[in-house]
């Protein structure tokens, strides 16, 4: 058996092999960085993406309510409008029936002959009147009566409800009461 000895110095295989585990490392190392680079990148992204959204939902909502307050204001000038509508209406109607009963009252005196006929009462309903006085005699009784039916534009009907003698101090006055129809 022959034994061999080499005397010549090694060469260090070592080295080669850490020089593979270093590039081994830098290539991990490289995708551990690109990885990690592209989550902050990411979380940066969304975080930005969730302020912009947080911020668009403030300004929304100040736009809500200055629309809920329009529309509170619309609500209140839209019941506002028809209690003026009403009013108006209402006004309207008063001034048409106004100037009806007052038409109605000058064709009532105006027929009336001055010291002929006195009126003690007068009542204005709708489109009635209720007419209660004395007269002279019977025959002015008849002429006002004769006289307010010609006027058929403005009266429909005069109807003599009573009418009876009266003496008050030595004169026979006619007490009457008539209904007027408009």
């Amino acid at each position: 058996m022959i034994i061999k000895f080499n005397l010549l110095p090694k060469k260090i295989v070592e080295v080669e092999s850490k020089e593979k585990k270093l590039s081994f490392f830098k290539i991990y190392f490289s995708i551990l960085s690109f990885i990690i680079l592209s989550l902050i990148f990411l979380i940066y992204n969304n975080y930005s993406i969730y302020k912009n959204l947080e911020r668009e939902k403030k300004e929304k909502l100040v736009l809500l309510n200055k629309y809920k307050n329009i529309a509170i204001k619309v609500k209140n000038l839209e019941k506002e409008n028809e209690e003026i509508k009403k009013r108006i209406e209402t006004v309207v109607n008063l001034k048409k029936d106004q100037g009806k009963n007052l038409k109605y009252l000058a064709e009532l005196i105006k027929e009336i002959q001055p010291d002929k006929l006195i009126l003690t009462n007068l009542k204005i309903q709708n489109d009635n009147c209720y007419l209660k006085g004395l007269s002279l005699d019977m025959d002015f009784l008849a002429y006002y009566m004769q006289s307010l039916e010609g006027k058929k534009d403005l009266i429909k009907n005069v109807n003599l409800k009573t009418a009876y003698q009266k003496e008050v101090s030595d004169l026979k006055l006619v007490e009457f009461e008539l209904e007027v129809k408009f």
